[in-house]
């Protein structure tokens, strides 16, 4: 038996201890193999975590795509929003201003569901079609509106079924 030792360090001290045991010179050479073979099979499991890793990162130009069809989203909730406010000087009937409140809100909470479904690199793709279609049919009554502000909205719409539909093929 031939005496190794070995020294411990604790990690918050920083100082170490020296521990002696005796090793049959059989046992040592198992544990030089056994070291060498653990090191090997460290060494692959952290390339294969590695690899791994590296295929669930997202490409900088899809994630910039991401953030850009969040904002769009954005930006027609936040149009949807005061399209809801009726401006002075609009000679409306009671229930055309209902009317038009509840068509917008109606997109309004479409919008920012569209929006929230691209908050993450996790898009959420089921609500994001969901909403999708919703929103769809609540336009529907407005789509043949000529008004100068319903058209930016329906024109930012389409660009945001662009760039949806740009990022679903080449993202996702």
């Amino acid at each position: 038996m031939l005496p190794t030792s070995i020294e411990l360090v604790n990690e918050t001290t920083g100082r170490g201890v020296t521990m002696m045991r005796q090793q049959s010179s059989m046992m040592q050479g198992l544990a030089a193999v056994g070291v060498r073979a653990g090191r090997v099979l460290l060494g692959a499991a952290c390339g294969l975590w590695l690899s791994v890793a590296a295929l669930g990162c997202h490409d900088p130009k899809c994630e910039a795509a991401r953030v850009e069809i969040e904002q769009t989203w954005l930006t027609l909730r936040d149009t949807a929003t005061s399209r809801k406010q009726i401006p002075e000087g609009l000679d409306l009937t009671q229930a055309e201003e209902q009317e038009r409140i509840r068509v917008w809100t109606r997109i309004e909470d479409r919008t920012e569901l569209l929006r929230s479904s691209f908050e993450t690199k996790q898009v959420t793709w089921p609500s994001a079609d969901k909403a999708r279609a919703d929103l769809s049919a609540a336009f529907k009554p407005l789509a043949s509106n000529v008004d100068p502000m319903t058209r930016g909205f329906s024109q930012t719409l389409g660009h945001a079924d662009q760039r949806m539909a740009e990022f679903r093929k080449t993202c996702r």
